[in-house]
């Protein structure tokens, strides 16, 4: 059975056990930590479909967005949501033949978050409307659910249920559907941010800028070299990669069908050493 305290502003399922023994002796409470439920906001949306012969219906498998009808994002609850229906139902890749076969059968709804918290802690129930004057609706309770803007394992930024069978949607005698039109409408209950429960993903590695340094150090080294770049009587161990991408005189070079560009060592005149040194230097870095 469902209890709500209105104190806490939570929702508690009572379990009922009969007793084979004697209750123990009472403990003595020796520490007291009281916890504050985090406030909670109550709100509806609702979804008319006005023309429900008209709406895609192939079964929707993952994340195939064939099949799927969004409604309009919703303000309800202090955040933002809105509603998604498949009529030809909803399945996972991974499941079982049976089991799709099953889904298939049955219109899936979706409660989708599109708002900005990180983990908003929410109970919802989805209704389908009896439009027939005296008929009871139908309403199913989803989980307990954490939404947020990002999903990880224990968020989830949408939120399914198998609703009911499409034949007895279908059938305007039962007053779900009438003259095509079929009202969802979802109740949604937020108790706020669960800032302390939440474990940030680890960032991302960012490996230091040191690029300029590096190009430095392999001028200065002459590691990995592969020309010899000769000026007056000095010789400058190089990178052809490195003169390729970052001058376009050795591009041309490297790419033309001259002797010198296939040539371990290559001369280079009309340029003092020293000057030289300070260009290949600019290269660089």
């Amino acid at each position: 059975a469902l209890r709500r305290s209105d104190e806490i502003g939570v929702t508690v399922r009572a379990h009922h056990f009969a007793m084979a023994t004697a209750p123990p002796a009472a403990v003595p409470v020796v520490g007291v930590c009281d916890v504050k439920a985090p406030a909670s906001k109550s709100e509806a949306i609702e979804m008319r479909i006005d023309k429900w012969s008209a709406l895609p219906s192939e079964h929707v498998v993952g994340y195939a967005r064939q099949g799927r009808t969004d409604s309009e994002i919703m303000h309800a609850a202090g955040d933002k949501w809105l509603i998604q229906v498949n009529p030809g139902g909803f399945s996972m890749p991974s499941e079982t033949e049976e089991v799709v076969q099953r889904r298939k059968e049955r219109v899936a709804l979706f409660l989708k978050y599109e708002g900005d918290s990180e983990a908003l802690l929410t109970e919802f129930s989805i209704t389908l409307v009896n439009q027939l004057p005296g008929s009871a609706d139908k309403t199913a309770d989803a989980p307990v659910t954490t939404f947020g803007r990002v999903e990880s394992d224990t968020i989830t930024k949408a939120k399914g249920i198998s609703f009911i069978k499409r034949s007895d949607l279908a059938d305007e005698s039962n007053g779900w559907k009438v003259n095509d039109r079929v009202i969802f409408r979802i109740a949604i209950t937020t108790f706020g941010d669960l800032e302390t429960t939440v474990t940030a993903a680890a960032p991302a590695f960012t490996p230091p800028n040191t690029v300029t340094a590096d190009l430095k150090r392999m001028l200065t080294s002459g590691e990995a070299s592969d020309i010899a770049l000769y000026c007056g009587d000095r010789e400058f161990p190089a990178h052809r990669l490195v003169l390729r991408a970052r001058s376009p005189y050795f591009k041309g070079l490297f790419a033309s069908s001259m002797r010198d560009a296939d040539a371990d060592g290559l001369p280079i005149a009309d340029t003092e050493p020293d000057v030289f040194e300070q260009l290949l230097s600019w290269i660089y870095t």
